[in-house]
């Protein structure tokens, strides 16, 4: 939203409980009638979770960071957590057949931790929305 022209536009705001992780975004009183930040929502719409026809700038984390974070997590506890596929896939329904329970605490505690060895490839939003169930 800043880089397409609302400076103002505040970061999201993350909150961490013993069972749960939530992501909020608010939008300044004001803000959203005001002609920046309408052309940056709609240059920004595709990006919204749930969007219809939504295309990622690109296919998710490289299958290197892939694998240094699965080893970070395992470093981290998560001890069953897998390796991506040969072709660099790693799915949800993959890490739960291998008894990894995504929805925990010690998860994202884990998965934040870790979060470093991904270089912005994979973010606490992104880990929060696997954490709440919304991936």
């Amino acid at each position: 939203m800043r880089s397409h022209g609302a400076s103002d536009f505040p970061d999201p705001q993350v909150t961490t409980t013993a069972n749960s992780v939530s992501v909020r975004q608010a939008v300044p009183a004001g803000e959203a009638s005001s002609p920046a930040f309408k052309k940056a929502s709609k240059a920004c719409a595709r990006l919204e979770p749930g969007a219809q026809g939504a295309t990622p700038d690109h296919q998710g984390p490289s299958k290197a960071v892939l694998l240094a974070f699965a080893r970070c997590l395992r470093a981290h506890g998560i001890n069953n957590f897998p390796d991506p596929s040969a072709s660099g896939q790693l799915s949800v329904s993959a890490i739960a057949a291998d008894g990894v329970d995504v929805h925990s605490h010690g998860f994202f505690l884990a998965a934040r931790a870790c979060l470093g060895v991904t270089h912005g490839q994979i973010t606490v939003a992104q880990v929060a929305e696997l954490v709440n169930g919304s991936h």
